[in-house]
């Protein structure tokens, strides 16, 4: 009599671990849940808003020259030369915002240029550089505050990837 041997239990089929969730990044095609994906996101999606509203901003000043010349006392010169300004740099932020992973050294070139933005448009509207009006001064200074708030967002952001491993290191 030949003994058959016992049936050999099956283990349930093998799934990730619940700490990674699927993602299209990186070799292995994972990555941390709510880590670097999610932070790399949060870092695009700032850099985004930035560019948009930075082209808005641009593409108003130079379209509407007239108006807001008149309103704010900024010479037009100046005010197109600012929004030519704008619109290059809201290209750049767009372009670099594609990238899944946006690379370290150009978002702190931009967090370096929004700081240095953010010091200029308050020197122009205290500084009497400009023969600005009172609302010329509150437009440079709540610029001051939104480019302030957005270097502030993608240095956050960079440093939340860096945390994250995702982006490498911010100093």
């Amino acid at each position: 009599m030949t003994h058959a041997p016992p049936p050999r239990r099956l283990s349930p089929p093998e799934t990730p671990s619940p700490t990674y969730v699927p993602r299209p990044h990186g070799p292995s095609g994972y990555a941390p849940a709510g880590r670097p994906a999610d932070a790399a996101r949060f870092l695009r999606t700032v850099l985004r808003v930035d560019g948009v509203s930075t082209a808005v901003t641009g593409a108003a000043l130079i379209a509407a020259v007239v108006p807001l010349t008149t309103l704010t006392g900024m010479p037009r010169p100046f005010a197109v030369a600012f929004g030519i300004f704008q619109l290059c740099g809201a290209a750049g932020l767009l372009w670099i915002a594609r990238h899944p992973v946006p690379r370290p050294p150009l978002v702190r070139a931009v967090v370096a240029v929004n700081a240095v933005s953010a010091v200029a448009c308050a020197v122009l509207a205290l500084g009497g550089v400009l023969p600005l009006t009172g609302f010329g001064v509150v437009f440079l200074l709540f610029g001051a505050l939104i480019v302030s708030v957005y270097a502030v967002l993608e240095w956050a952001g960079l440093r939340r990837a860096r945390g994250a491993g995702g982006t490498g290191r911010a100093r």
